[in-house]
């Protein structure tokens, strides 16, 4: 009796160790999926940055001197990076997707950094890494210590390019198997040694090649890309290839109608998630991924099933201070470590306001646009706007320190007789920085009758009164010698820029620059631009297209041709009512 006992315990004791394995292997050979996905890494290893002291990008500010224009927390990547490989590592998911921008500038010691950070990873954790290039890492030019496509796939060539299915020659595209019935198509669409993206007839004939092979092997395609397929804003599409795959609207239409639901993509640093019909009634959604080193620190997990595609956002709500480069203030490290989100929300405003201190530093980059040369009257002109443009931006928006310059919003909105309301907001970039935070977030839903929208406006106006006021008339005229207006019978004078600054100001303008411009301008920044949300969201399983609720993606030409057209004619004859009242 004693030894069936010792049996039949040591059977249950085996069952015990056993089952929960054989379960997770039962999981794993069904048909359902779970991934990861972490976009826009943009690393650079400690080594190649500058010691924090040293940086002052934003003067005088306590928190956010070593900040940059991009709001990126580049000196704490390592920290935010290693923080979520420990929560993919601690999680039952097997499949991390990383659609593009691994590096920074594309250089090799970031390539060679970040690899090793992912193999060391894959070595450790057992699970796999699928990635893809994206415009930072390949880089658009022939500088020295910059890879091409060669070095790329040999660097990365054990971290998701040892387990493809098929490859594509010219571009890192590729497939690969993933669990259940779904297997991953990752395109490469970057143009090297150029700015933007494309699916030229080769890449477009190859993947169409693989839905077809994917249909005969009873699989469905998960997407990944770099680049947008549909618009996440109203105005996306008008700057060509640089945010959207070129010709966008016909690719979308054709993957959706070819089978490929859900394609992953980065490049935006926004959580945003945007749908898409085709005539034939199939649908396509696009699912963007926040630069997992800006606020909000957001990375995804989403759930394949035959029930839905179900998206969950999370956070890096903490890191490691001691994972962080010597140099930061004991009030700096307090927030890091108490209340990482704050830190990294204020630091994307820092990144906004800091760009008013590198518009005068952008005279070369626009004097090559306007084909300026360096060290005439016309680039002294240009040179002498940007920097009172740089000024302009500025502005405090209260004339807290009593001056007697008309040197803020406050006292500018006074001379034409209006009061700003009272706010916590320094400056009019901090405002835009708030506003664009919440873009960055999702499921954005700022009013345009909000405190914000409304001081950005008279912010805005603020601006071009102050640059009216400060950038002498020789100067504009010599400028726009430049465009060719003046050679048209075109020039300014005394009472026409007198005019004009008054005009900017009235309540009218007011009206043309919230309602008209940034209701064109920012819809689907302040506001969300497609159906679905873009944060926890349950979407349709593949092989069925449900009613969506809201607005989606005009992906055929003259719809979208329509709405554009719309759009600015309704910003026109806004900006007519407003200067005729």
């Amino acid at each position: 009796m004693k030894k069936l006992l010792k049996s039949v315990l040591c059977v249950f004791l085996i069952l015990l160790l056993v089952l929960p394995a054989a379960l997770s292997a039962m999981a794993n050979t069904g048909d359902g999926l779970s991934v990861w996905v972490a976009a826009d890494l943009h690393y650079r290893p400690q080594s190649a940055l500058e010691p924090i002291e040293t940086q002052n990008n934003l003067p005088g500010d306590p928190l956010y001197s070593h900040v940059n224009t991009k709001s990126m927390l580049t000196y704490e990547a390592d920290a935010i990076i290693d923080e979520f490989l420990s929560r993919f590592e601690a999680s039952s998911v097997d499949y991390l997707l990383i659609p593009g921008d691994l590096s920074e500038d594309g250089h090799w010691v970031e390539h060679l950094a970040i690899a090793q950070k992912l193999r060391d990873f894959k070595a450790r954790s057992g699970k796999k890494i699928y990635l893809i290039p994206g415009n930072h890492d390949i880089r658009t030019s022939a500088s020295k210590n910059r890879l091409d496509l060669s070095d790329f796939l040999e660097i990365y060539s054990d971290i998701g390019y040892d387990d493809t299915l098929a490859r594509h020659d010219g571009t890192a595209s590729y497939t690969a198997e993933l669990d259940g019935k779904y297997r991953l198509l990752a395109i490469d669409a970057c143009i090297y040694r150029e700015d933007g993206a494309e699916i030229g007839p080769d890449l477009l004939a190859w993947v169409e090649e693989q839905t077809i092979t994917a249909k005969r092997d009873g699989k469905m395609l998960v997407g990944m890309i770099h680049h947008h397929l549909l618009e996440h804003f109203s105005i996306e599409g008008i700057a060509g290839n640089l945010l959207c795959v070129d010709n966008y609207r016909s690719l979308a239409e054709q993957f959706a109608d070819w089978g490929i639901k859900c394609f992953f993509s980065g490049h935006g640093h926004a959580n945003d998630i945007s749908a898409a019909t085709t005539k034939k009634g199939n649908r396509i959604f696009d699912i963007e991924t926040g630069c997992l080193i800006t606020y909000p620190n957001a990375y995804r997990e989403v759930r394949f099933s035959d029930a839905a595609v179900d998206i969950e956002t999370k956070y890096v709500d903490k890191v490691d201070i001691s994972l962080l480069p010597d140099g930061y203030s004991g009030e700096q490290l307090e927030l890091i470590e108490n209340d990482f989100p704050a830190y990294s929300y204020g630091y994307f405003k820092a990144g906004i306001r800091s760009f008013a201190y590198e518009v005068p530093f952008a005279v070369n980059k626009i004097a090559k646009s306007l084909k300026i040369k360096e060290g005439t009257v016309q680039h002294n002109a240009l040179n002498e706007v940007m920097n009172t443009l740089g000024e302009a931006l500025k502005l405090p928006l209260y004339d807290d320190e009593g001056t007697p310059e008309t040197d803020s919003v406050e006292e500018i909105a006074q001379m034409a007789g209006i009061s700003i309301e009272r706010s916590d907001y320094r400056d009019v970039l901090e405002i835009a920085g708030a506003v664009y935070a919440g873009h960055y977030a999702g499921d954005e839903n700022i009013d345009f009758n909000s405190l914000e929208v409304r001081l950005l406006g008279q912010g805005l106006n603020a601006v071009l009164v102050y640059a009216f006021m400060n950038i002498p008339l020789r100067t504009a005229n010599i400028l726009f010698a430049q465009l060719g207006i003046q050679s048209s019978g075109f020039s300014i004078n005394d009472s026409i820029y007198g005019l004009a600054a008054k005009k900017i100001y009235m309540k009218s303008a007011a009206k043309i620059i919230v309602n008209s411009l940034i209701r064109s301008v920012a819809d689907g920044i302040i506001n969300d631009f497609s159906a679905p949300g873009d944060l926890n969201v349950s979407l349709e399983p593949y092989g069925e297209t449900h009613t969506l609720t809201g607005p989606t993606v005009a992906i055929t030409n003259a719809s979208y041709i329509f709405s554009i057209i719309f759009r600015f004619i309704m910003a026109f004859i806004n900006s007519l009512k407003a200067f005729m009242m």
